[in-house]
């Protein structure tokens, strides 16, 4: 199921792309914004970039949650959750 911020995002990288006339194929990071791109298209971009930053800081909130409850309930870390927390900070 996609929630109302996926659906946001996905909508701000089209009005990013159709604004800067450019296809993105990888969606994972964000374009910078660039004196190359009309006024528009660097606000659509800055949106693109708090939406999705937005989204990252709940995801972290959630897996952060889950690691916390795993060390509660086994006294351990999943090595999923152990691989996040290293690589993450």
């Amino acid at each position: 199921m996609i929630d109302s911020m996926e659906e946001e995002l996905n909508a701000l990288w089209q009005q990013v792309e159709t604004l800067a006339g450019t296809k993105y194929l990888k969606r994972k990071i964000p374009p910078d914004v660039s004196d190359q791109f009309s006024d528009e298209a660097n606000q659509a971009i800055r949106n693109l970039k708090d939406l999705d930053q937005r989204i990252n800081n709940r995801r972290d909130v959630r897996l952060l949650s889950r690691m916390q409850q795993e060390l509660k309930n086994d006294g351990v870390m999943s090595p999923e959750m152990y691989l996040w927390w290293v690589n993450r900070y």
